[in-house]
């Protein structure tokens, strides 16, 4: 059978518009299809056009979409019905409609693929490829779809069954239309998070522990990458990477001894930093930029999000990331209960004062899937309901400490352009290089010229955040109009 994917692109533009990054769900699924003898092609609309054409031959066709994505999906469900007059089965999957999966199959989805699909895909492909009976549909876990006109979800009273990464293949991201030269790559080691942060509905949608991927596999697919795109720098995905700082520094001296070091990045969180020898050996690795949930100064609100941080140790764990040479991308949330306009000023202040090389301030999200979406419902307090608003770049709620409109000012005109102005960008240039410089001279630097990469980057990085916060103004600009 022949399978067409599709990623519906983001709905505006952020300041990471042009990074052409996939997600893997689909990669997965369509490389365990392709073992069991179907051919596929995946179009992740953020890198390249969805060729409608090849979507007329499909026997099937999967759609993965996150909550901002949402409504485009629903678009191309309408469209593949309506304008392609399609039959063929449509299967959605992804967080969103893991929490809403009836507000999916209403929209006219076929099958709905809650929580992981890596166990129920596969099942489906043989119970459609094997006489379809309708019975054994019942038995595909964490499957939704209509029994009449009746939406049924499979559920069971035992423990979800969560798949070990081990017995996954490598992502074969050549399915991808559009991505042949690809100038970062994707790779997931991790799976779970038992930290159930207020906003995130990561322990929801992955279970509360965290499951790993044996660092001899991980080494096998950075080969299985390497024969196909050459030595080219790799985004780790896990949630966390450090979630078994052990087993992160164990990775990173398999990565060493195995030569494999290039630039790596990946999601920590800052407490990392209270464990400076795997800091160094992340280094040693070719880590030169770590993605960071700050989300705010406000030490109530780091509570109340359940980040387990302290504000008082921020700056001196910030400092232990630079110290090996590692750039911060940093995560602010702003728009917690206890936050207010000068807690939101002095976040900005502190971002600019620690020299954290980029940074994103996202407005509080009530994500599907997360307790602060049940609570928000329950109060009555969500004031947007079109999803595709639900980006991080637009308030959908009311806010306790200031105005909706107060807060979309204070983050996207006030806080981005603050931090991406042109002074700041330039003197980051400059101090970070004298750190690879001193870092050279004190041999804590231990690949320069990853780290002057990563430096440069830094730059241009802030450079196209800085054209991306003008160009996003106007839509900013007349959101306001909304919320007044």
């Amino acid at each position: 059978m022949f399978i067409v994917g599709i990623e519906p692109r983001a709905p505006g533009m952020h300041i990471f518009t042009g990074v052409r990054l996939p997600r893997l769900g689909l990669p997965l699924l369509f490389t365990m299809a392709k073992k069991m003898g179907h051919q596929g092609e995946i179009y992740c609309e953020d890198i390249a056009p969805i060729d409608w054409e090849r979507v007329r031959q499909a026997d099937i066709i999967c759609i993965s979409s996150i909550t901002s994505t949402i409504p485009r999906a629903y678009d191309f469900i309408r469209k593949i019905r309506k304008e392609l007059k399609l039959t063929v089965p449509i299967l959605i999957g992804g967080p969103h409609v893991t929490f809403l999966p009836d507000e999916a199959l209403d929209h006219g989805a076929d099958y709905v693929f809650r929580h992981e699909a890596d166990l129920s895909f596969p099942m489906w492909l043989k119970w459609w490829e094997n006489g379809r009976d309708p019975r054994e549909l019942f038995d595909i876990p964490d499957l939704s779809f209509k029994v009449g006109s009746e939406n049924h979800h499979n559920t069971t009273n035992l423990p979800r069954q969560w798949v070990d990464l081990d017995t996954l293949p490598t992502p074969d991201l050549r399915l991808i239309v559009g991505f042949d030269k690809p100038s970062v790559i994707p790779l997931i080691t991790s799976r779970g998070c038992p930290w159930d942060c207020d906003f995130c509905s990561e322990y929801e949608m992955f279970g509360n522990e965290y499951r790993f991927r044996s660092k001899e596999l991980v080494i096998d697919d950075l080969r299985f990458y390497d024969s196909i795109y050459g030595e080219t720098p790799v985004f780790i995905a896990d949630d966390n990477a450090a979630a078994n700082p052990t087993r992160l520094k164990q990775l990173c001296v398999s990565i060493v001894s195995n030569g494999l070091v290039r630039e790596f990045s990946c999601q920590v969180r800052l407490d990392l930093g209270k464990r400076p020898r795997i800091v160094a050996m992340m280094s040693m690795a070719g880590v030169t930029r770590v993605f960071v949930g700050y989300e705010s100064t406000n030490q109530r609100s780091l509570d109340a999000a359940g980040k387990k941080l302290k504000f008082a140790d921020m700056r001196k764990l910030t400092k232990v990331f630079h110290r090996y040479g590692i750039a911060i991308h940093a995560m602010w949330v702003l728009g917690f209960d206890d936050d207010t306009i000068e807690t939101v000023k002095q976040t900005i202040r502190c971002c600019i004062r620690w020299g954290i090389e980029t940074t994103q301030f996202l407005i509080l999200v009530p994500i599907p899937g997360a307790p602060l979406y049940r609570r928000f419902v329950d109060q009555g307090r969500i004031i947007v309901h079109n999803w595709a608003k639900y980006d991080g770049l637009h308030v959908t709620f009311r806010p306790l400490g200031m105005t909706a409109l107060q807060l979309q000012v204070a983050v996207m005109l006030d806080a981005m352009p603050r931090v991406y102005n042109l002074w700041q960008t330039y003197k980051l240039l400059v101090l970070n290089n004298l750190r690879t410089a001193w870092g050279v001279v004190t041999r804590r630097t231990k690949h320069p010229r990853i780290n002057m990469r990563g430096n440069i980057a830094t730059f241009f990085a802030r450079l196209g955040g800085r054209i991306a916060i003008k160009k996003i103004r106007p839509q900013v600009t007349k959101y306001l109009e909304s919320l007044k």
